[in-house]
Formats: C-alpha cells, structure tokens, sequence
C-alpha cells in the first residue's frame, strides 16, 4: 500500500498516470495468499523473471549465457548491416571500434557478463577484422591479444571484452567504498561486510554469485590500492585506468609513430602495420606451413619472399623505390625505408609527407605481389610510381592548411607535391 500511495502521489505532482494493466509485479519469498491480494488492490500482472527491460535482461540470480544472448546478436546484426558494404582493413578496424564503444558503454558497463560470451563478442570482432565475416576460416595475421594492445605497444588499440568488464566492475568496487549514499551500496552495505577494498573480506560458499565476482575483481585489482587509495589515477578509479591494470602488457614499439602517423593514407598505415609486425602471409610462411608449393617471391622468383625481401630487396620493388625518387626528386634508401622517414631532421610536415610515401610505396608493392598471384601479372615499376605520387598528392592535399612555413612551402615545391 505505502508503494502505490507513492505512485499516486508522484502521478498528482507530474501529471503522468501509471498503466496498471500494462505493469507487472515480481514474488519473491511470500505466500500465494498475499501475492493474491496484492495483485487484486494493484491491478498489477504477476511478472516472471527473468524479463527484459529497455532491451537489457532482468534476472534475480546469475546471469547465464542465454540471458546475454541479446548482446551477441546486436552485435552480429550491426556487423551484418555493413555486409553489403567492401570494407577495407582500416573500415572494419574503425566499424569494430565503434561497435565494442557502444556495447561497453550500455552493458558491459552495467553487467557481470559470462565469460563465454565476452569472448564469443571477441570471437565475433576478430572474425569480422580479418575476414569480413562473423564465421571466421583463416587463421588470423596477428593474434587477438596483440590486436587489443595499444598502437605504442604495437597493437591496433582495441579493447578487449574480458579485461574491459573486469574494469567496467572495478567501479563497483570503488562505490562501496567512496559512495556510501549510493541507494545500491545502502543495500550492500546492509547484507555484506564493509571491508571490501582492503582484502579482509573473503565471501563464504553460500552468498551470490555476483558478489563473489565483485570480490575477484577486487582481488585482480588490488595492486592499484594503496591505504584505500587508487594509484594509477589521482581523480580515484576510472574504469580507463582499471584497464590498464589489468590488460594484457606487451613492449613498446619504436615504428609506432611512423606507422601510424597522420599524413599516411587509413588504408595504407594497416598494411604498414602488418608489415612492421612481419604479420603478412607471405609465401616463405606459407610453404613453411605446408600451404604453398614453394617460397618463391611472386614479383621476382629470384629468392624466397619473406617481408626483408619483399620491402627491400627485390628487385621490383628496388625499381618502384627508384622511380618514385626520381619522380619526388629526393634519394629514398633502399632499406629501412620506415626508421629513415621518421628520423630525419626536417620539420614534422616533411617527416609525414616522407612517410606518406613510404607507406604508399609499401602498400602499392604488396597489392601488386596479391595482383601477380591472382591475375599473373603486374605494373610496370614507372607506371606504377606515377600512381603512388598521384595518390600522395591528393593526400597532401586533402589534408594540408595553408603553408605559413615558407621552408615547407618551398620543399614541397622542390619534391612536387604541392599542387
């Protein structure tokens, strides 16, 4: 009774009625006889769980796979309203990112997610990444961890499911202890010991499932604590810097800024990064692995294609190097091509426009290595530094404000690239 007062009361202040014939009532632990009355004076339907509201799955207890069944399929269905759609690596890259944003930002913010199906949502991302599919059949280039580690630690910067919902929970964590006025930790704080954060509570065999999560993660993240403070963020806990507690490390990588600089074409800088990982299934792998007949570089036949060969050493590609040299009017090495752009002395616009060309040249090799695979044949090196020079300028362009520099003005002129 005092409930539907409250409602009455809240429909005189605002002047919004309650639909009593479209309201449910969820029975937990009372006898059929008041369960009665109580629906008979509401006008309520008795409700079952679990249910769904707003698209997100109510359950008393655990949430089990099939309750989060949802999220896999939003998931599939998002991907798949771009199958229609050719999408370069970078498109996809850029598609996956947007996709995890939006899921974290709605569930995995919100819930305990069963491992199963964090890592079907990882399954289903890796998938689509690689092979513009949600049912994958290659063996991936690079591995799943790797992708997920940051650019400067040589990944693509994805974040993965497992660690994030650890991170998105952590925050649960931080409220027990920091938001004492948080109607959900009055209610916690009535049922479980208080002593959370500092490791002396340890949840016996009986109590929820959700809670034992919550003390695990806590456990997990018990290294950023120090005397009930958060260490990696002097704010307090974000879920950012849980994180990066928690995810898979890997070592820094130098080619990182080079790769991933912004003057380089998207679709060029993600072949740039396979290749600076040697992740490309080049056909010295592929033989190794029993897949192709032999290890023949596809441009030249003159030694085994592995990524030192390909990108330095044949002689095609030596020729499109050349020749695009000529064309810019500047002497490109023959090796190292990556370290030798970004280090140079110069201003930071002639260190982008150098690598632009760098990458371009790269990419424009390997496609012609993919071309002399399918179709058996390829470009003529001239031709095809023409078309890598064309593409670099439109960039340039696309790209570049207005000059104030007048040393940068008058390089671009020297190398012609200012149009």
């Amino acid at each position: 009774m005092v409930l539907l007062r409250s409602f009455v009361t809240f429909s005189v202040a605002s002047g919004l009625s309650m639909n009593s014939t479209k309201t449910d009532a969820y029975f937990n632990g009372i006898s059929n006889g008041v369960k009665k009355d109580i629906l008979q004076i509401s006008g309520f339907h008795e409700g079952h769980m679990p249910f769904k509201y707003l698209g997100v799955p109510i359950t008393c207890g655990r949430m089990i796979k099939s309750d989060s069944n949802l999220l896999v399929e939003k998931l599939i269905c998002r991907i798949r309203s771009f199958g229609s759609k050719k999408l370069s690596y970078t498109g996809r890259l850029v598609l996956v990112n947007s996709v995890l944003s939006a899921l974290y930002n709605y569930w995995v913010n919100i819930f305990l997610i069963p491992k199963g199906v964090l890592n079907k949502i990882n399954s289903i991302c890796r998938n689509y990444l690689w092979d513009e599919s949600v049912d994958y059949i290659r063996v991936p280039m690079v591995s799943w961890e790797k992708a997920c580690s940051p650019k400067e630690e040589g990944g693509l910067g994805i974040r993965d499911s497992l660690s994030w919902n650890i991170a998105a929970i952590g925050k649960l964590v931080w409220w027990i202890y920091y938001s004492p006025d948080r109607l959900w930790v009055k209610w916690v704080n009535q049922i479980y010991p208080k002593e959370l954060i500092g490791g002396s509570h340890h949840p016996s065999g009986d109590v929820s499932w959700g809670w034992k999560s919550i003390c695990r993660v806590r456990d997990r993240l018990a290294s950023g604590y120090y005397n009930g403070q958060w260490l990696l963020d002097n704010k307090g806990y974000t879920v950012g810097s849980g994180y990066e507690l928690v995810r898979q490390k890997c070592q820094a990588v130098q080619w990182n800024q080079w790769v991933w600089n912004g003057w380089c074409i998207p679709r060029h800088q993600f072949i740039g990064w396979l290749i600076a990982r040697e992740s490309l299934q080049l056909k010295m792998k592929l033989f190794q692995l029993g897949i192709a007949a032999d290890g023949d570089c596809m441009l030249c036949s003159n030694a085994s294609e592995t990524h030192d060969h390909l990108f330095q050493e044949c002689t095609y590609g030596r020729r499109v190097f050349s020749e695009v040299s000529k064309l810019c009017n500047m002497s490109i090495p023959m090796s190292n091509h990556m370290q030798w752009a970004g280090d140079r002395h110069a201003s930071r616009l002639q260190k982008g426009v150098l690598l632009c060309i760098v990458m371009a040249t790269f990419y424009h090799i390997w496609m012609q290595r993919n071309k002399a695979r399918v179709e058996g044949c390829i470009l003529k090196p001239d031709l095809l530094s023409k078309q890598i020079r064309r593409e670099v300028q439109v960039r340039i362009c696309a790209r570049l404000l207005p000059v104030t520099d007048r040393r940068d003005l008058d390089w671009l002129k020297s190398v012609k690239l200012y149009l």
